[in-house]
């Protein structure tokens, strides 16, 4: 099983809104107020009681990493697993690391959770906890009191923020409003809600007011998240982003080896953090085959990325260059497993865009404009717009995929596209018009 969505249809039936109790001071919730706990986590301690560690730091920390876990689907196995690997490195007088696990048998009472350190990966859960009754894991509200409960209780000078559960990248079909969308991330399989990629941005500038600043990295641990559309939703809101072009293993990051490698060094910054989780995911996947990327992204250079990006996109859009941009694009490396099919709600019907523009500009004539804008391009995505890339395994195709994957269908164009940031300061859109009517007209 990999970290994408498998059943959409089921999942778009309604959109439902949040149904978590207003107005409760969720670090004062005691445990006995929301029923019986996870098999996972402990039972009631003082400790878990008044939602606190037993002795806070001194000084403020180096780093905060807080992960929103949505395990209410077929994951949930693998998010007690990914808590019992945090627990493993613990948190630290430098690093704190704070969990939201959700579960399906929580029966909508999720737990909050201070990570202390376990040398036991297999047991229970033994971290102290909150729970917080009317948890929805599919909302990017919840995300976000989550986030600022997490920086209340364990301020640190810079701030880890992960989501965990499936991801479908894309589009952000209907917008901000949870009405109509299907594709994003954090289905939570209760509410039958999930966060929109338009809510991402939403969440992530809630969470900078509540911080003073941008979060220092955002990462997806989910598939088929790191696509331009997605990324340029959180581009004022981010230092850093990290996530996936292709799907992502069930087991996701390595959490232990990523925490405790911060932990030995909890001085860096926010690119080297993002460059640590890349570096240590690809390790951990290169033994076992899988079809993995993982890329971390500086959105400090989105906006030059989209101005060379328009240049490449009227140097491409001509008739005289049509046919071998187009067969580039086919040929362009395919993400979900190299899916090629039919344009659905169910597939990524994404690409990597360095190859694409790589092999537009192998059809074109030496000194040719296409030809020059996307050597620029691609100098900029490797140089400058890429903090880090990893791909497994070494040697396969996927050594072409070089950190930043794009919208790309087939046949049909879902105007749902045109919602995006990204469409409306990109000639994306405009792109992918004319590749499927020759009649369109570049802006």
């Amino acid at each position: 099983m990999k970290r994408c969505v498998l059943a959409i249809a089921v999942l778009v039936l309604g959109g439902v809104p949040s149904v978590r109790a207003q107005g409760l001071a969720l670090e004062d919730i005691p445990l006995a107020l929301s029923g019986a706990a996870p098999a996972a986590v402990p039972a009631a301690s003082p400790a878990a009681a008044s939602g606190l560690p037993a002795e806070a730091p001194a000084s403020e920390r180096e780093w905060l990493v807080l992960v929103f876990i949505n395990g209410r689907s077929d994951l949930a196995s693998a998010a007690v697993e990914d808590v019992n690997e945090m627990e493993l490195a613990g948190s630290t007088d430098k690093v704190a690391i704070t969990v939201e696990l959700g579960l399906m048998e929580d029966r909508g009472v999720s737990s909050r959770m201070y990570i202390e350190k376990d040398a036991d990966a297999s047991g229970d859960i033994i971290s102290p906890a909150v729970k917080v009754p009317n948890a929805d894991m599919g909302s990017w509200k919840h995300f976000v009191d989550f986030a600022r409960w997490s920086y209340r209780k364990y301020p640190a000078k810079k701030v880890m923020a992960v989501l965990w559960n499936h991801g479908s990248g894309r589009i952000d079909i209907g917008g901000a409003d949870n009405a109509g969308a299907e594709l994003g991330i954090a289905y939570d399989d209760l509410t039958r809600n999930f966060i929109r990629n338009r809510q991402l941005g939403m969440a992530l500038a809630e969470i900078g007011k509540a911080i003073g600043k941008k979060v220092d990295v955002y990462a997806s641990d989910a598939c088929l998240m790191q696509m331009a559309s997605v990324a340029y939703e959180m581009k004022d809101h981010a230092e850093v982003i990290v996530g996936a072009e292709e799907n992502v293993p069930n087991a996701g990051f390595p959490y232990d080896a990523i925490l405790s490698a911060l932990a030995a060094e909890p001085g860096m910054g926010a690119e080297a953090l993002g460059a640590l989780v890349v570096r240590e995911f690809s390790g951990y996947y290169s033994g076992y085959g899988e079809n993995s990327t993982l890329s971390a992204i500086r959105t400090s250079a989105l906006p030059g990325f989209v101005k060379l990006l328009n240049d490449w996109v009227r140097a491409a859009a001509v008739p005289a260059g049509r046919e071998g941009v187009l067969r580039a694009g086919e040929a362009a490396l395919a993400f979900e497993n190299g899916y090629n099919g039919n344009d659905t709600s169910y597939n990524a019907l994404s690409r990597d865009l360095y190859d694409l523009v790589d092999l537009a500009g192998k059809s074109a004539d030496d000194g040719s404009a296409l030809r020059a804008r996307g050597e620029a391009l691609k100098k900029f995505i490797s140089g400058r717009l890429v903090v880090a890339n990893g791909t497994t395994p070494a040697g396969g195709e996927y050594d072409r995929a070089r950190g930043m994957a794009v919208y790309y269908p087939r046949l049909i164009y879902d105007t749902s596209y045109d919602e995006n940031l990204f469409a409306g300061d990109s000639l994306w859109d405009d792109f992918l018009k004319w590749k499927l009517d020759p009649s369109y007209k570049v802006r």
